[in-house]
C-alpha cells in the first residue's frame, strides 16, 4: 500500500530513497509485480515536474531499461549526481578552462601593519601583518616555484583540461576527445569543416596565464560514427590546439544521454546514437570518421562513358582527356563470335544419317489438337517427313513409325540418328531402341543448334 500511495514531492534524492525501500519491501514479502509496470509507476509519477519531463520520455522509450527497474532508479541517481547541478548558462567570453559564469571568491588580507577584521583565516593575535615576528623565518634556498619544471608542463588550455594524465605518445594520436572544461568545440584542421568563416582573432584562455591560443574562423563540422552524422555548428578553428576538443557543455544542449559499458562510452539522443568512444586514461576518446569531399575533376574515363564511349581521337579534339584505361565495355562490343565452319560427315545412301528435331508448342492448336511436331529430314536425300504430336511424350512412338516407313520404302537400315539432348530423345526408349537395332544416336552439344542444322533450318 506504501508503493500506491507514494508520491513525488520535489525532492528527487528522497524519491529516489523510497522507491528503494519499497522495492525491497516488496521483495522481502515475495510479492512479484511485472517489470515494466514497476518502471512506468515509478517514472509515471515524475511526469508532472516539467524539469524532469523531457529525461523521464527519454528513459520511457528506452527498452531496455524499461525492462529493468534498477535501472531506471540508477539513471534517475545519475541525474541527480550530474545534470541536477548544472549551472545556468551565461554569456561569457569564450575560454577552453576558464569561465565568468560565477564571480570569484574573495580574500581578505591584512597589510600596513593592521589586522583586517574581515579576515577569518587567523585572530588578531596572530596575524603577522600586526605581529611580523611571529612570522616564521624564509629559507635560503626557498623558490617560489621549482627550476625544474619541464616545458612541456605549461601546456595548452584543451590539453590542462583534458589530457592532464595523457602522455606525449596519446596525444599525438587522439583526434577528438570530448572536454568538459571547453566552451565550444574546437578543431585544428580546416579539412574537417563543412563551412568555415573567418573571424576577427579570439583570444581563448588556457590555464596556463602567459600563454593563450587564437581562434581564426569558426563554421561546421560534421563527424560521422557509424550510421549516424552529428553535425556540430559554432565550432572554432584554432590552428595551434594540439587535440580537436567537443565541448561536453554545448551537447548538453541537445539533451543526450551518456552510457558507459567497461571501457567504452556512448552519448545517445532520443534513442538515436551521436557519438561512440573508448575510455583511456580518464579521457572520453571519440571514435569518428570525416565524410569526404566529392572530387571536383573529372578523368578521362568519366567522359569517355558518358559520350558514348568514343575513341581517343574524338576525346582529344574536344579538349577532354583521353582514356588512358581499357573500356570492358569496349573490349565486350567489338568482340565477336567466330562462325561455325564445321561440316557433317559426307553420306552417299538414304538412312545413312537422319536428323529429328521437334518444334512446339504452337498457339493456337490445330482444329484436331495437335500442338506440336516432328521433322526429319534425310541427309543424303534432304527427303523430310512431318509427324504431328499432341503432346511431346508422343515422340518415340511417331519416331517409331515414321522409321518402319523410311526402312520399307528405301530397302535400307537406318544408321545414325542425330538428335539434340532434350529429355525427349535422351530417354531408356531410345537407348534401348538404338542398342537393339544397331544404329548410332548422335546427341548434340547443349545450347549449339548448329550441330543440328538440317533439322533446324527444316523447322
Amino acid at each position: 500500500m506504501d508503493w500506491i500511495w507514494s508520491n513525488y514531492h520535489g525532492d528527487l534524492q528522497d524519491y529516489i530513497n523510497s522507491c528503494r525501500k519499497m522495492k525491497l519491501e516488496l521483495e522481502a514479502v515475495n510479492i512479484k509485480i511485472e517489470a515494466e509496470l514497476l518502471s512506468f509507476s515509478i517514472l509515471g509519477k515524475l511526469v508532472r515536474d516539467p524539469k524532469l519531463q523531457h529525461y523521464v520520455e527519454v528513459l520511457t522509450l528506452n527498452d531496455n531499461l524499461i525492462e529493468k527497474p534498477d535501472l531506471i532508479l540508477t539513471k534517475l541517481q545519475d541525474f541527480v549526481n550530474n545534470l541536477c547541478i548544472q549551472p545556468e548558462k551565461i554569456d561569457t567570453p569564450s575560454s577552453a578552462l576558464t569561465t565568468t559564469a560565477h564571480p570569484y571568491k574573495i580574500t581578505h588580507y591584512c597589510a600596513n601593519g593592521k589586522h583586517n577584521p574581515n579576515c577569518t583565516s587567523h585572530s588578531k593575535e596572530q596575524c603577522f601583518a600586526k605581529n611580523p615576528n611571529l612570522r616564521p623565518a624564509r629559507r635560503n634556498n626557498w623558490r617560489r616555484f621549482p627550476s625544474n619544471i619541464p616545458p612541456s608542463a605549461h601546456i595548452s588550455s584543451a590539453q590542462a583540461s583534458a589530457l592532464i594524465t595523457g602522455s606525449p605518445d596519446l596525444l599525438s594520436s587522439v583526434k577528438l576527445i570530448i572536454d568538459c572544461g571547453a566552451t565550444h568545440h574546437m578543431f585544428n584542421s580546416k579539412s574537417l569543416f563543412s563551412t568555415l568563416n573567418k573571424i576577427p582573432p579570439l583570444k581563448i584562455s588556457t590555464g596556463d596565464s602567459s600563454s593563450s591560443l587564437v581562434a581564426e574562423g569558426m563554421g561546421t563540422v560534421n563527424l560521422t560514427c557509424e550510421e549516424a552524422t552529428l553535425s556540430l555548428k559554432n565550432c572554432l578553428y584554432v590552428l595551434k590546439l594540439n587535440c580537436n576538443l567537443v565541448s561536453l557543455l554545448e551537447l548538453f544542449q541537445e539533451k543526450i544521454i551518456i552510457t558507459r559499458k567497461d571501457n567504452s562510452f556512448s552519448l545517445d539522443s532520443s534513442n538515436i546514437p551521436l557519438l561512440k568512444g573508448k575510455i583511456l586514461n580518464n579521457l572520453l576518446i571519440v571514435d569518428y570518421s570525416n565524410p569526404k569531399s566529392l572530387l571536383t575533376t573529372m578523368g578521362g574515363s568519366l567522359w569517355h562513358n558518358c559520350l558514348g564511349h568514343p575513341g581517343d581521337g574524338p576525346l582529344k579534339s574536344m579538349g577532354l582527356p583521353a582514356n588512358c584505361s581499357t573500356c570492358q565495355i569496349c573490349l565486350t562490343n567489338k568482340a565477336h563470335k567466330p562462325p561455325f565452319n564445321d561440316q557433317f560427315d559426307p553420306v552417299h545412301h538414304p538412312l545413312d544419317c537422319v536428323h529429328i528435331d521437334p518444334v512446339g508448342p504452337i498457339s493456337p492448336m490445330s482444329v484436331s489438337g495437335f500442338r506440336y511436331f516432328l521433322t526429319m529430314v534425310d541427309q543424303a536425300t534432304s527427303f523430310k517427313m512431318v509427324k504431328f504430336l499432341k503432346n511431346k511424350s508422343d515422340t518415340f512412338e511417331k519416331f517409331l513409325i515414321s522409321k518402319l516407313a523410311m526402312e520399307n520404302l528405301n530397302d535400307q537400315k537406318l544408321k545414325k540418328l542425330v538428335s539434340d539432348r532434350g529429355g525427349k530423345f535422351l530417354n531408356q526408349h531410345f537407348i534401348k531402341l538404338s542398342e537393339v537395332e544397331g544404329f548410332t544416336h548422335v546427341l548434340s552439344p547443349a545450347e549449339t543448334p548448329q550441330h543440328n542444322g538440317f533439322s533446324e533450318r527444316s523447322n
